[in-house]
C-alpha cells in the first residue's frame, strides 16, 4: 500500500474510533535511545510520536488533558471525540522533544510526576540512554504551557501490594507536594506500574483526586480510567487495538499470555545481564 494510501487508511479507522469514544493515551520518554539502554522499551522516537499525533489532529480529535476529560465524564463514558495525551515519569524528553511537537498542533498533555525521581535519571533507561528526569524549572515551564501536572506517586512503588495507610501516604504526600510546586490543583493520578487493586483506588477516592488513570485496559470508572500506552515498536494496528480497549482481552488469551510472560522473563535477563 504506498505511503498516502496506508496515511488516508490509518486516518480513517482513527475517525471510526472517534465517532465512538474519547480516548486516552500514555507515553514515558520520547527520543533515540539504544534497545540495551531501554529494554523497557519506554522510548518513543521522536519521528514516530510526531507521525502519531498528526494521524489523531487529522482524524479530527478534540484534544484536552486528562483532568478535562475526567470533568467531561462526570463519573461515566465521556462523550466520544476526545483525546488526553498524557506521560509517565516527567522525563525531561517530555520537554525538550513532546512540547514543542505538541505546542505546534496547540495540543495541552498531562504529565505524572514521581516527586523522588524530580531532576534524576529513570529507574528503567541506562545512562547511555535518554534517561533525565525534569527537574522542578521544566515542570513549571510545562506548566506555563497549560500542560497538566498530575501524581504519580513519592516513590513510584507497586501500589498494588502496599496497604491502604502506605498508598495514602504515597498520593497525598505527592499531591501536596506538586501543588507546592507548581501552585495549582492537581486533580489526577496515575498508577505506578499501571497495578491497583481494591485498597488502592479507595486509597486514591479518599486522597482527594478527581480520578486516575491505569497503562493498559480499564474502563471509564473515574479511578480506574483507560489508557492506550505507547510503547518503542508499537506499530498502528497495535496502537488501534490498545485505542479500542481490544489489545489487553486479545494478550490475555491463554496462548498470548504465556508467550508475553516468556518476552518479559527475556527482558528480565538481558537487563540483569547489562548492570
Amino acid at each position: 500500500m504506498p505511503g498516502v494510501d496506508r496515511r488516508r487508511f490509518w486516518i480513517g479507522r482513527l475517525e471510526a474510533i472517534r465517532r465512538r469514544r474519547s480516548v486516552i493515551l500514555g507515553y514515558h520518554g520520547i527520543g533515540r535511545s539504544r534497545m540495551r539502554d531501554d529494554l523497557s522499551r519506554l522510548q518513543v522516537r521522536s519521528s514516530r510520536f510526531c507521525a502519531q499525533v498528526e494521524l489523531l489532529v487529522d482524524a479530527g480529535f478534540q484534544f484536552v488533558t486528562v483532568a478535562e476529560l475526567a470533568h467531561l465524564a462526570a463519573g461515566r463514558e465521556p462523550p466520544p471525540g476526545y483525546a488526553a495525551i498524557s506521560f509517565d515519569d516527567a522525563m525531561r524528553s517530555t520537554v525538550t522533544a513532546a512540547l514543542p511537537v505538541l505546542r505546534e498542533h496547540g495540543i495541552r498533555a498531562t504529565v505524572y510526576v514521581t516527586i523522588g525521581f524530580i531532576g534524576g535519571v529513570s529507574p528503567w533507561v541506562r545512562a547511555a540512554g535518554e534517561n533525565r528526569i525534569a527537574s522542578e524549572n521544566e515542570l513549571l515551564e510545562l506548566a506555563a504551557a497549560g500542560w497538566e501536572l498530575g501524581a504519580h506517586t513519592m516513590t513510584h512503588p507497586d501500589l498494588s501490594a502496599l496497604d491502604y495507610h502506605a498508598c495514602r501516604w504515597e498520593m497525598e504526600d505527592s499531591k501536596t507536594a506538586l501543588e507546592r510546586l507548581s501552585g495549582v490543583d492537581v486533580e489526577t493520578f496515575a498508577y505506578p506500574f499501571g497495578r491497583y487493586g481494591a485498597v488502592s483506588v479507595r486509597a486514591a477516592r479518599d486522597s482527594g483526586f478527581i480520578a486516575a488513570v491505569s497503562t493498559g485496559g480499564g474502563s471509564w470508572d473515574p479511578f480506574r480510567l483507560t489508557r492506550a500506552m505507547v510503547g518503542r515498536f508499537d506499530p498502528m494496528p497495535l496502537i488501534l487495538l490498545k485505542l479500542e480497549d481490544r489489545y489487553e482481552p486479545l494478550v490475555g488469551s491463554p496462548p498470548l499470555s504465556l508467550f508475553r510472560h516468556g518476552t518479559k522473563q527475556i527482558r528480565r535477563w538481558a537487563q540483569d545481564r547489562t548492570r
